[in-house]
């Protein structure tokens, strides 16, 4: 833990060293690891992936709204509560209607699941506030690990099939 008020920080080892310049002496210098600094705007961080942008583009822009807003409100297991749908509605500055019509484009599409009422699932295929989105996947598509390792090996049987013609 640093010194200072809520300040923390993750130390993160490289594979390889990378040459930085250091912004007090202008010295170029060899690191092996990276001290990034973490804190309470750390909950903010999203990774959308950029076959998301893609996908996005043929939404209206309604749906784009609404999946911003779950996106920024979704917790580190990509879940988020939409407990009132007029609430949410005002938040945006969109019609009521034009909310529950872009909740369903987007639970037709693949953007999202609903879990129960209230209570919806981002695809961590397509966006994750956490690094590893596997146990996450398997969450989303609602299957037990195991089917999700079969379904791993036959990608990797297929792959090999494909690269060794």
């Amino acid at each position: 833990m640093a010194k200072g008020k809520n300040k923390r920080f993750l130390t993160m080892v490289l594979n390889e060293p990378i040459s930085v310049v250091d912004p007090l002496t202008g010295e170029v210098r060899e690191a092996t690891r990276i001290i990034v600094p973490y804190g309470h705007k750390d909950k903010d961080f999203c990774k959308v992936y950029h076959k998301t942008i893609n996908k996005l583009t043929d939404l209206p822009k309604s749906c784009q709204k609404v999946f911003d807003w779950l996106l920024e409100n979704m917790d580190t297991e990509n879940k988020v509560y939409v407990l009132n749908l007029k609430k949410l509605a005002e938040a945006l500055k969109l019609a009521h209607i034009t909310v529950k019509k872009a909740m369903s484009t987007l639970q037709k599409r693949g953007f999202i699941r609903k879990l129960e009422n209230g209570l919806y699932m981002v695809n961590p295929q397509l966006a994750c506030k956490t690094s590893d989105n596997r146990d996450l996947y398997i969450r989303f598509m609602n299957i037990e690990s195991e089917e999700w390792e079969e379904f791993v090996k036959s990608l990797d049987s297929k792959q090999l099939t494909n690269n060794l013609q």
